[in-house]
């Protein structure tokens, strides 16, 4: 009975960090016995590290014990009547417990901050309240406990991958490997501890000792699904994009790739230049029905307009608007506008694309990238004057200043004004040093001494 009570602790919004397994405490760390046996004990108490209790208090404790196999609500409701200042810490801890199992966490974890301070070298109390605030997310407070409770004596494998999980969401990720790898010595049976531990070592860029791990695990279990994603970040990590390939194709072959796994075979293809499978893997996962966010489907949409594939972007794009035109917000529409713009400003549908940039800027004057592709169109007419307006406000926005310099420097020296486009792209050397500019400005430099010359 007391396995299942647990079931309501797993957590429900996994958080994927690349293709390493997720961080999350499993539903096989909440169930295992090891934690039940942890957590809830026997009700009973360690009279050297936890409070005493009298006769009429084991009484009372008696009488919950009874009532809560199949009463938890009329148990904690007879449990608060019997709690006051005077009495035993115990009573508060077990009706933290019982909080606890009917998932009541904001008052169990009152519940065992009372019994703390009338006893506070509570080993379990300090314990169990980091795992109430674990569940409640704070991360902080959780580790805190957990250290607590070490400190005090505790030794158990639970309390260390607890406190591993703790201190990776925090982002230590060298406390949090220290506890994972007490946690696989003393719950070798963790599959949370083992993945804690690779994910640290990868969070840490050793990806060398993370591969040996998982090569070495993978022995043991040839078809655990979540080492092999694991194996494809070290393998990445390591640069060994053909191997990371390799692996994640063999990953296919185990079980379903999800959608974020198959863009990421797509992103492998494209980096090993095979152009074509890289787009199969990219319309796959569109097609799916489990979605990503459109930010993702966005992101591919601008590796195609970056290698040239125009036609395949403005499907790509076709798709996305397809399927999530409903759903767009103002950043997410613009984004694909943008691209849209880009697509067909490279195709020679200048007209259509002035079109879609105009009214980017109408409902988002302070959008650099609109505004410079405007600039750009101008110039490409010869409307010298309206593209240095654009250039002039898109240079007046963070993040755009440098490359509207650097543009509208190149203009004026198209114009053979030398003197003012040195002035400009001094200043984008200045915000932002770049060799190529750095080139450029030298040669102009020297136009500039020679015009001066023969004048």
């Amino acid at each position: 009975m007391r396995k299942n009570i647990f079931l309501f602790f797993i957590f429900l919004n996994l958080k994927i960090w690349g293709m390493a397994p997720a961080p999350e405490l499993t539903e096989d760390f909440w169930n295992s016995p090891s934690f039940v046996r942890s957590f809830m004990g026997d009700y009973g108490f360690r009279t050297e590290i936890e409070p005493k209790i009298n006769n009429a208090e084991k009484t009372i404790i008696k009488e919950v014990i009874a009532k809560a196999e199949n009463q938890l609500d009329d148990a904690i409701e007879y449990l608060e009547q019997k709690i006051d200042t005077k009495s035993s810490a115990a009573l508060d801890f077990a009706l933290a417990t019982l909080y606890y199992q009917r998932g009541r966490l904001s008052k169990s974890s009152e519940s065992y901050r009372l019994a703390i301070k009338k006893f506070p070298s509570f080993l379990r109390a300090h314990k169990n309240l980091g795992f109430v605030k674990l569940n409640l997310g704070n991360y902080k407070d959780a580790s805190i406990n957990f250290s607590r409770s070490i400190s005090l004596g505790e030794a158990d494998g639970v309390t260390y991958v607890a406190l591993g999980y703790s201190y990776y969401m925090l982002g230590q990720y060298i406390s949090a490997e220290n506890a994972y790898r007490m946690g696989v010595l003393l719950f070798p049976d963790s599959k949370d501890a083992r993945n804690g531990l690779v994910n640290c070592l990868l969070e840490t860029s050793r990806f060398s000792e993370a591969l040996a791990m998982l090569d070495e695990l993978l022995i043991k279990e040839p078809e655990n699904f979540f080492c092999h994603r694991a194996r494809v970040a070290a393998l990445q990590g390591l640069g060994k994009e053909k191997e990371a390939t390799v692996a994640l194709e063999t990953l296919s072959r185990i079980g379903n790739l999800g959608t974020e796994d198959i863009i990421r075979l797509g992103d492998l293809y494209h980096n090993l230049g095979l152009y074509n499978l890289s787009l199969l893997n990219y319309e796959k996962a569109i097609e799916r029905t489990d979605k990503l966010s459109v930010s993702k489907y966005i992101r591919v949409a601008s590796i195609l307009i970056d290698r040239g594939s125009y036609e395949d972007c403005f499907r790509y794009l076709k798709k996305i608007e397809n399927i999530f035109n409903t759903t767009f917000n103002n950043e997410e529409e613009k984004a694909v506008l943008l691209l849209k713009s880009q697509v067909l400003l490279a195709t020679g549908k200048s007209d259509e694309s002035k079109s879609i940039l105009r009214s980017i800027v109408e409902k988002n004057p302070l959008e650099g990238k609109a505004l410079i592709l405007l600039a750009d169109l101008a110039w490409k007419e010869k409307d010298y004057s309206t593209a240095s307006l654009f250039f002039e406000r898109s240079g007046k926005i963070e993040n755009w200043e440098v490359e509207s310099l650097i543009q509208h420097g190149r203009m004026l020296v198209e114009l053979r004004d030398y003197e003012k486009a040195v002035k400009l792209l001094e200043r984008a050397q200045l915000l932002r040093p770049q060799d190529r500019v750095e080139r450029f400005l030298k040669s102009i430099r020297n136009l500039l001494i020679t015009s001066s010359i023969q004048l």
